[in-house]
């Protein structure tokens, strides 16, 4: 059994490899993302039992006074760092596919998973911030092209993960001659594969070629399960029992009262607005948001201060921990979190949380 495989609800950390993480504030604990704290964190997380380690692939900060995510560890060699220095959680590495050559990013994760015995996953991103591609002198293909060289990336990097034969590829992306790796994957055929699905052409792509599928919640809890199952029905046209991944960011306190007025403190009074302002014209990029309600203004730019738009759990442990609950009783198998700060957040969300979800016979 995958060490990913222990638990029915599965959680991890979210974003510690950049500094701020999901959290673009300002309070004096705004999480810097050094290395020793990414060691830290990592640490932490394996001995508590979390089931994973995701990074966001950053390579271009969102400005404000922190520049935020600006100071950011590439992924495929953040994992092996990781993975020697952790025993049983998954590390993952997110792969923007134009900025990777698929033979030598096969190379890079085999050699993290060797490193891991087999803890390493993959998450796919086919592109989308133009900034970080024009950094590195590299052409952003149309939306829907995107996920046709990114289907051409993921075949070339199965075959070089699965073939005991030299092989060649030919496609509209990429061409490669007489391509043969040596060693495999440690974790068997290939590592897990996680992939975006937020709009039909990327829940295609996910459904055709993923474990798990990546969503952020947009809707109600009550409209959640309606919207899962037909990307689960999806994935099941190619023969593949899917998961669902979401991300969310955790403010647990030992009352609701305290947990509202400190999600009000760093995400609100202490927000870097120049960077919470990027994030929201990013992932809105389709028109205006200005025009909105002020209440809900304030909420968008509470959740992109918060945890980059991520799903806000906020309250008391009891509150929390049945949240989590009910995300997962409406379809959603792994929890991607953010803390302001992982270090010193997580214990106790470590010794109030985790024991009521055991008790929940989920973990």
């Amino acid at each position: 059994m995958r060490s990913f495989d222990r638990h029915k609800l599965k959680l991890g950390l979210f974003g510690l490899n950049c500094s701020g993480g999901l959290s673009a504030t300002l309070v004096p604990e705004r999480w810097e993302g050094t290395w020793d704290e990414n060691l830290a964190a990592a640490h932490m997380a394996d001995e508590a039992g979390l089931d994973f380690l995701l990074p966001l692939g950053r390579w271009k900060g969102y400005g404000g006074e922190t520049d935020h995510n600006g100071a950011n560890f590439e992924t495929l060699t953040w994992a092996a760092g990781i993975l020697a220095a952790t025993k049983n959680i998954m590390a993952f590495g997110t792969v923007h596919v134009p900025l990777f050559n698929p033979i030598v990013a096969a190379k890079q994760m085999v050699t993290a998973d060797q490193i891991g015995g087999g803890r390493f996953g993959l998450n796919i991103v086919c592109g989308w911030n133009l900034d970080e591609f024009n950094m590195a002198g590299v052409e952003l293909n149309a939306h829907e092209d995107r996920y046709e060289q990114g289907q051409e990336w993921v075949d070339i990097v199965t075959r070089a993960w699965t073939s005991d034969e030299p092989f060649d590829y030919e496609g509209d992306h990429y061409t490669v001659r007489g391509a043969l790796m040596k060693p495999k994957p440690a974790s068997g055929d290939r590592p897990m594969v996680v992939s975006a699905a937020n709009s039909d052409r990327g829940r295609e792509f996910a459904a055709r070629n993923s474990d798990m599928m990546f969503t952020g919640i947009r809707t109600s809890l009550d409209e959640i399960s309606a919207d899962i199952a037909p990307l689960k029905a999806r994935a099941r046209e190619y023969g593949r029992e899917i998961g669902m991944f979401t991300n969310c960011y955790v403010v647990c306190r030992p009352t609701r009262k305290e947990a509202e007025e400190y999600h009000d403190y760093y995400a609100l009074e202490m927000a870097d607005h120049g960077a919470v302002e990027t994030l929201i014209a990013l992932r809105n990029q389709r028109g205006r948001y200005d025009h909105l309600p002020e209440e809900l203004l304030r909420s968008l730019r509470q959740r992109a201060a918060g945890g980059n738009g991520a799903y806000p759990i906020v309250g008391d442990p009891d509150d929390v921990a049945s949240l989590l609950l009910r995300l997962h009783e409406a379809g959603i198998d792994a929890f991607a979190m953010g803390f302001a700060n992982y270090v010193e957040h997580l214990p106790f969300f470590r010794d109030e949380v985790l024991p009521r979800l055991a008790d929940a016979g989920v973990r």
